[in-house]
Order: C-alpha cells, then structure tokens, then sequence
C-alpha cells in the first residue's frame, strides 16, 4: 500500500465523533482499514441558550488531537471532515470550529440537516443500489433524526427533525431515573415533532426499514442473546417496559446494554418508538452504513475525478 491511496471521512456528531480510514482499492471501490470512536457528548455540553461548555468542548478538542496524529500522513485533499447538528445549532459554534479545526488541523464543514441525510441514505444503502425495493432510512443522532426514502441510489423524500439521544435523554431522563410518564412524554414529544412530516414516509408493504445510528447497534447486541428475535415494534415496546421496571439508567447492563450506550438509551429508544408507531413500521434491519460511509463515497469519488 502506498500512502497516496489512502482517504478519510471525520463525523463530528453530536454524540460521538467517528473517524474512518479507507484505501482505494484495484476495482475502484474502498476497504477499510481503520475505524476509530469517542463518546464525545457534544450535545450533552448544551445550555439554554444553547452555548456549548467547556467542558464538552475540550473532550471534543481531545479527541479531534489524536484523530490528527492518525491522519498526518493522509494527504488534506484526501480528507473529508463534516459536522452535524449541535455546531449547526450552537450559539458558539465559532469558536467551537476554531478548536476543532486547530486540533483536527483540518477544514471542518458544517453540513445542513438535508445533506446530512442525503449522506446518511448513500452510506446506509451503498450495499442496495441495485435493489428496486423501497428502501426507508432511519438516523437516530444525538440532536438530530433523520429520515429519508428512496430507491436504489437516489433519495426521493427526506426531512431532518430536531431531536436527538443526547437532547432527549437530557431533557427527560436527566435525573437517572426511568418512569413511566417521562417514558410516555419522550414518545409524544417525538411524534409531535414527527407528525408535520409523516406522511411521505409511511411504511409500505414492500418497503424495507434499515437503522443506521448507535441505538439500533445497541438493540441489536440485546437481540444477539435470541438470534430469532426481530426487532418488531411489539419488541421495542417489551424492551421498554424492561427498563421502566428496572428503574434506573445504571440498572440497564442488566438488559445487556453496554456501560458507554447506557447514558443515552432511553432518549434514543423513546424517538425510535415513536418513528415506528407514527411511520407504522412493523419490523426494522440495522444497515451496514451511515453517515460516514456516505463521506467516504464522496471523497473517493472527487479522488477519481480529479
């Protein structure tokens, strides 16, 4: 391998921040040579006034300084880096990119909610682009959902909704402590959010359901127990009694859940169930891609063409 065949996509995202390196192969496409993940809880930093805090900011800042010692070799213009929600809302998002970008010592793009979903759909479905079937995406971020539906390679209808795990969990279960009522206020919360934007999506009887965020990664590792088990909505809602008769957010490894996906399970479980009832969705498959494999499409793509 030489090193001029080697591209990267960064995801600022506004839970965790995700870095993917990649080498063009001899047929053209890409393999993977290195995935790298930090729990960042960028979102999680928010005020009212929705100023980021320091804190949250430097365990941004240190996690994009060792994704830099990891891309010096990478040429810059092989390098794609996006940030999603949280610096589109932040109050400071100024000084927010500059840190990062002096730590990453790369351009950082701010990307819209509609491009972040187009991203999303073309990482998800990039091992279906041949398929004829309808093909519904879900993104569950940390400040943000997205949903999108298309065929093949090309999205048809696609809406970025305001909320996300991270905002969720902090503004329902921010407290530690599972109760029915704050359960049922999250579901309604989302489906007000969703119901303006439901219909294009509603499920179809030959549409496919893929999931692509960390919520459904961790769904399926409590399914993996029970191989058999799909991930229906009758499912979901049994998951979800679980956790209110366990009571407490440090009670959930009990259900299998990870100690790193439990401070914001409840938040992205809450917003799945409402995408379920409110989009009928009866049964949901986790994709193999998301957003930053939408990224590195991109960039290998530019690669080509320059």
């Amino acid at each position: 391998m030489t090193q001029d065949t080697r591209f990267a996509a960064i995801d600022i995202g506004s839970n965790s921040f995700h870095l993917i390196i990649a080498t063009v192969t001899r047929d053209g496409h890409y393999r993977v040579l290195g995935r790298y993940r930090q729990k960042v809880r960028l979102a999680d930093g928010f005020d009212q006034q929705f100023v980021v805090s320091d804190t949250a900011l430097q365990r941004g800042r240190e996690c994009l300084t060792s994704f830099a010692r990891l891309l010096q070799d990478i040429p810059s213009h092989r390098i794609r880096c996006v940030a999603t929600a949280t610096l589109r809302k932040a109050a400071n998002k100024n000084e927010l990119l500059r840190v990062f970008e002096e730590a990453l010592q790369h351009p950082i793009e701010i990307i819209s909610g509609e491009d972040e979903a187009r991203l999303i759909y073309q990482g998800a479905t990039q091992h279906l682009q041949h398929t004829k079937q309808p093909v519904l995406v879900l993104d569950i971020g940390g400040a943000s959902t997205e949903i999108i539906l298309g065929k093949g390679p090309t999205p048809e209808h696609l809406v970025s909704l305001d909320m996300g795990c991270v905002t969720w969990q902090t503004r329902y279960f921010g407290d530690q402590i599972i109760r029915p009522e704050a359960c049922q206020q999250a579901i309604d919360a989302a489906l007000a959010e969703l119901k303006p934007h439901a219909a294009p999506f509603i499920q179809t009887s030959t549409q496919r359901v893929c999931g692509t965020s960390g919520i459904f990664r961790t769904l399926y590792d409590m399914r993996s127990r029970d191989p058999d088990q799909p991930m229906t909505r009758s499912w979901l809602h049994d998951v979800l009694q679980a956790t209110c008769r366990l009571g407490h957010i440090d009670e959930l490894n009990k259900l299998g859940i990870r100690r790193d996906r439990q401070a914001v399970f409840m938040g992205g479980l809450c917003i799945l169930l409402a995408l379920v009832e409110g989009l009928e969705i009866p049964e949901i498959e986790i994709s193999a891609g998301a957003l930053r494999e939408g990224l590195l499409a991109t960039v290998l793509a530019q690669s080509q063409s320059a």
